[in-house]
Formats: structure tokens, sequence, C-alpha cells
């Protein structure tokens, strides 16, 4: 791959006006504070993104001074930041964080917070826009949004100030519940201050989807029902269980927590129409045709709807145990660790295409990637090459597939078929393999940081709208209902392996398997 221009073309949103910015985290006590978000911000000062004015205010219910909060934040950033951080650096970022201790909980009042925030606000320069990020437990919403309106902290239409609100999924347990969800925050907020984030948005290849689609003419008139035998969504963990997530996920699982956010996301960018312009509306527009058009062809969910559940085995030589043996866990559980789907399109693009989904935990290899299976050529037009004996090594071309390859080593992948040099007539497959890293240098930028900068912007375009939200929730949710209501027992799978037998059947009775994908793959030299 040749290396990229040295004189970019740049679009997106201006940072002139984040000088004028607040930023606090409701839950700085939590984990995502420490683990992602913090670090996030960091790395946005040290790239130049985040004035020096800007203040970071930790809310939680424990009692804590700024030094405390800055201390914590100090030991989470030599934690997770690649390389560590100089006292140079911590010392500039230090002076930015402060801390006030609110109560969360239902019946909050806000007004200390208020002036607490106002003061800090008046000290670093800034009030115009407050952004503030959700990094609480979902049921903390409500009470939260409720306890700003009363405190006057939720800016009019007409007011010159700003406020954005940035929430963390789940955003609901089904149809009904992310209804009411919606509803709710509607009488407090409009749609244009709500943040609705998914971290998978803001990855590299993510972003790249539209653009290499959209800025390459010779791709995108193949994205249809004409050249492609069909796509396959793999959105992998090879982890089971992490310690402390148990009684969570035992209510969420893999349909919920994954497959309705992540995967769906992913399916709506590959599948869209190219927008009438790159802007936030625009492309959300686009995807919400796409979740519209979902079809299943009629068939009952157990023909197209696969759900899995990973059994004691043994991994790499140890003993690795199955979900029902996890910490936090009903011995008895139908909750599902793993899904399979074949959904459809019922649109002139990509009209009896299937799409091929599946997430999971405990599969072999962590990844995530969208794989385009292109049609094989029409007639196998290399047969009838003259040969004769040992020289007839003829092997039929294998379709060509284009593969976004999210995680790990975010790259793009395009195989073809060539002749292999020799005197023989064999044909053998390459793949011209496009690396982020390689081709730009550097690590590539973590997703919260991009989603981040995006909210400070107000640019919503990587943020689901609640119409999107609505329409997988309705997708969603008559599976969730049918495997609850009917107590449906999971597929089990190994502990280690691709997923259930009955997995591959969505598969196998059209001549079609699922692929493997290594993170080995990535490293071939073609």
């Amino acid at each position: 791959m040749s290396n990229p221009v040295t004189s970019p073309v740049v679009t997106g949103v201006s940072t002139s006006g984040l000088k004028d910015s607040a930023i606090m985290i409701f839950g700085a006590s939590g984990d995502l504070t420490a683990r992602k978000l913090i670090p996030a911000l960091f790395m946005l000062q040290k790239k130049e993104f985040l004035p020096p004015n800007v203040p970071i205010i930790g809310v939680a219910r424990r009692e804590k001074t700024d030094d405390s909060f800055r201390a914590e934040m100090k030991i989470a950033l030599s934690k997770n930041i690649k390389g560590g951080i100089t006292e140079a650096e911590w010392e500039t970022f230090s002076k930015r964080l402060f801390y006030v201790a609110s109560n969360l909980e239902e019946g909050a009042d806000f007004g200390p917070l208020r002036d607490s925030v106002e003061k800090i606000e008046r000290q670093q320069g800034v009030g115009v826009t407050r952004v503030i990020y959700m990094a609480t437990d979902p049921k903390l919403f409500l009470s939260a949004v409720d306890a700003l309106g009363k405190a006057d902290m939720i800016p009019s239409a007409e007011s010159p100030r700003k406020l954005r609100i940035v929430f963390e999924k789940p955003f609901g347990r089904d149809l009904n519940s992310s209804r009411l969800l919606s509803q709710s925050l509607s009488k407090q907020l409009r749609e244009d201050q709500i943040y609705r984030i998914d971290h998978y948005l803001g990855k590299e290849t993510v972003q790249n989807i539209l653009l290499f689609r959209c800025g390459n003419s010779i791709f995108e008139p193949l994205l249809n029902r004409n050249h492609v035998d069909h796509v396959q969504i793999t959105v992998a963990e090879s982890q089971g269980i992490e310690a402390g997530r148990g009684g969570y996920y035992d209510k969420s699982g893999a349909l919920r927590d994954v497959l309705q956010n992540h995967v769906l996301q992913l399916l709506c960018l590959i599948a869209m129409e190219p927008p009438a312009r790159f802007e936030a509306d625009a492309i959300r527009d686009e995807k919400l045709k796409v979740l519209k058009a979902f079809s299943t062809g009629g068939r009952p969910i157990s023909e197209w709807a696969i759900p899995g559940q990973y059994v004691a085995s043994e991994i790499n030589g140890k003993p690795a145990p199955g979900y029902l043996q996890e910490e936090r866990i009903a011995p008895d559980s139908n909750r599902e660790t793993y899904v399979a789907m074949k959904v459809l399109i019922d649109n002139w693009r990509w009209a009896g295409v299937p799409f091929y989904l599946r997430t999971g935990k405990r599969f072999p290899e962590r990844v995530s990637e969208i794989a385009i299976q292109f049609k094989h050529p029409p007639m196998h037009l290399f047969s009838t090459v003259e040969c004769e004996g040992d020289m007839c090594q003829f092997v039929s071309a294998q379709s060509n597939s284009l593969v976004f390859r999210i995680q790990p080593n975010e790259a793009i992948l395009l195989s073809v078929s060539t002749k292999r040099p020799g005197m023989q007539y064999q044909i053998h497959p390459v793949t011209m393999n496009f690396q982020f890293e390689d081709a730009f240098g550097g690590e590539l930028p973590e997703a919260y940081e991009r989603l981040l900068l995006d909210v400070l912007r107000g640019d919503s375009t990587l943020f689901t709208r609640s119409d999107e939200l609505e329409e997988a929730w309705k997708f969603v949710t008559p599976v969730l209902e049918y495997w609850e209501s009917q107590t449906i027992r999971p597929e089990p799978y190994a502990a280690g392996s691709w997923g259930p037998d009955k997995a591959d059947q969505l598969l196998g009775s059209t001549g079609r398997s699922w692929r493997k994908p290594t993170s080995a793959e990535m490293h071939k030299k073609h």
C-alpha cells in the first residue's frame, strides 16, 4: 500500500467554541470515568484539542476534595495511558480537574451543585456550553435530568447557553422501556441536547466506512444485490464474564448488550444509501431507512435467530468454565451469551442479499469486522485453458471479499484471485491489506476521544437518534419476548469455539459458511 498523501483534505466542525465549554461527569467515582473518560480527555489535551481553561468537574455522591479527586485520576492515568504521563503534562491537566459531591438519586437538590459549578466556570472563564456525561447506572438518568430541570440548569432553545448530555447504553431493555425513557427525557430535553453514545462508532474503521464507500468511485457501485452475495458482521469477544459483571449480564445478554446497538449500527453504515450531505441528520435519516427496511422473510424466529450459551471446555490446554459456572450467574440461567441472525433488507439496493450477524463471548479470537462477500464470476473462464497431465492444476477462482476490520488492528482488506507464478496455471487468492497504524504511523485515537470531542463540537453524527433507537428495538424486542416467554434454552457451544452448530445451519443450507477471522491474517505479507 502506498503512503497517505501529506496534505490531507480536512472536514468537520470547528473547535473554536470549545474554550467556552465546561465538562461535568456524573458518576465520577466509577470505573468508566477512571478507565475511559479521564484518559480520553487527557489525550485531547495532549493533542491540543482541549483549551487549557476548560474545566472537568467530577460529580458523585461520595465526599472528597478537589485534591483527593485529582490524586485518584492521576493513578487512573498512570494505569490507562500507554507510556505513562510526564509531570509537566499532569501539572497542566490537574489544574482543570474539580470535584463536587452531590446526590444523584430521585429527589436530589441540584441547587448547591449549580452554585458550585457556576463558581468554577467563572474562575475558569467559561460559561456558554456545558457537557454532562452520565457515567451512571441508567436508573439515575431520569432523576438526574429532573434535578437539572428543577435547578434551572437546562437552558431553553432561545438561551445563548448550550447543554449537551451524553447517555451511556443501555437505552432501555426493550421497546416499551426505551420509548418510556425517550418520552420522559423529552419532557425536559430537546433531541439536540441528547447524545446517546455508542463507542463502536468512534473507532477509526467505522468512521472510514462512509468515506471508503462514497470517496472511492470504484467501490460504491459494487455494493448492491447485483454484485454482493452476502454480508457477515461479527463482534466476537474472547473473554467470558468479567469480574463483578455477572449480575448485569445475566439480566442483559448478548442480544441487548451488543447486537441491538453495536451490530445494528454497523449494519446500517454498510447498507445505507449515500447521504445527500455529510451532515448528522442526513446520515441518520439514511440509517433509519435501513432499520425500517429490515425483514425476516416471514419465517418464524427460530429459523433466523439462534441463541447460544458457552459451556465448559479447554482453551489452549487450560480449563475454561461454562457460563453457568461463572460468578453471580444463576445455575439454571437461560441467558444467551451468543446470538446469530439472518436478516434481509427489503429495498432496491439489497433485495435478496442476506446479512448474517453474530456476537458473543468465549470466541477463539477477540475480533470485530464487516465482511462483504461478492458473487462468483459468472463463468469458469479458466477451465478452458489448454494443459496436459501434471500441468492441469487449475483451481476455480474464489469470490472476492472486502473486509472492514474494526478490532483489533483496525484495517481494510480486499481479497482477489491471481495466477501463481510458474508453468502451471494455478489460481491463488491474495489479500491487499491496509492497516491504519502502519499507513499513518503512531497509535490510533481511542473511540471515546473522538466521541467526546464531537460532543464538545456539537456534532451528533456518530450518536443515535431517538427514532433510530426505536426502530432497532422494534426489530429486537419480538426476539427477546419469544426467547424469554417461551423459556427457550440456548444452544450449547464449547468455550473457545466459534459458536453452536445450529448457527452454522443459517448459512450451511445455502452452501455458505461463517468466516473464521484471526488476528494472524492481519500480519500476512502478500
